[in-house]
């Protein structure tokens, strides 16, 4: 009985539990262990590596639009030079973006530079013709006033000289008519004392009178003829001279029309100064 009231009998775990939780004994860390375990690390890295670039490639493709025959709809603004050249030096490189009034190219400006020194000769010498020819209207107004006067009075003094001539050859002709009747006189005084003389009926100093006188009376004709020609040459050069006087005359009524043409050249003149000014302008913004 007293073996049955007796307590259970516990077995002694205390020394099994400290047997459970004693710690294993560590494995020794071998080389091939320590390659092991850097490749699995690398292969996380690049495994991490390639997640996290798949997803950057995935969300910078979603953003666009995959197709065949694609149409973009874009704004293209063309820049051309004003003038042509040969390019010097480049400011901008390509796709840079710039602002309103950035110099992107330098084209070589000697050719223009001589074509703006071409244009302020070719202003100068049109201004220098303007000046000139504006300085011979009043010229020209004033010579054209003189010519015409000066015709006037040349067919005047043309037409006084015709008249005088005329008058003269009037005078000249007839005084050659009074030469040959006198002549005629002459001769026949002349044969009748020579009848006379060698009749001796007259003394021979009348006969010589008379031969004398008849002499004289062929002089005076000869005379008178040499004066009636040179008075005709004198008719016919101031005729010549009356008929060049209404030339200059006619050519004088034209100093109107010539003042005219020389104010027309003048406006022509003034108008070519403009265009070479406007030349020279293109030139400089060229």
């Amino acid at each position: 009985m007293a073996e049955e009231n007796s307590p259970p009998s516990v077995p002694d775990t205390s020394r099994e539990a400290s047997a459970d939780f004693a710690p294993a004994p560590e494995k020794p860390y071998t080389p091939a262990a320590r390659r092991k375990r850097r490749r699995n690390l690398v292969i996380l890295v690049v495994a991490v590596v390639v997640v996290v670039s798949g997803l950057f490639l995935w969300r910078y493709f979603s953003s666009y639009e995959s197709t065949d025959d694609a149409q973009a709809d874009v704004h293209l603004y063309p820049v051309s030079a004003r003038v042509s050249g040969y390019v010097i030096q480049v400011n901008v490189n390509d796709n840079q973006w710039v602002e309103k009034g950035t110099v992107l190219v330098e084209i070589d400006p000697t050719d223009y530079q001589v074509a703006v020194a071409q244009a302020q000769a070719n202003l100068a010498n049109a201004k220098h013709t303007a000046q000139s020819l504006n300085i011979t209207v009043p010229i020209t107004s004033v010579s054209t006033s003189s010519q015409l006067e000066s015709a006037s009075s040349g067919i005047e003094d043309a037409s006084a000289d015709v008249t005088a001539a005329e008058k003269q050859l009037t005078a000249v002709h007839a005084q050659l008519e009074q030469a040959q009747a006198n002549d005629v006189r002459a001769q026949d005084d002349l044969h009748r004392y020579k009848l006379l003389v060698d009749k001796r009926e007259v003394a021979p100093q009348v006969y010589d009178q008379a031969l004398a006188s008849a002499k004289s009376s062929t002089a005076a004709i000869a005379a008178a003829s040499a004066n009636e020609s040179a008075a005709e040459q004198f008719i016919q050069q101031a005729r010549s001279r009356l008929t060049q006087a209404a030339a200059n005359h006619k050519s004088a009524e034209t100093g109107p029309q010539q003042v005219s043409s020389t104010r027309a050249r003048v406006r022509a003149a003034i108008a070519d100064v403009e265009q070479r000014r406007a030349m020279l302008q293109q030139a400089q913004l060229n």
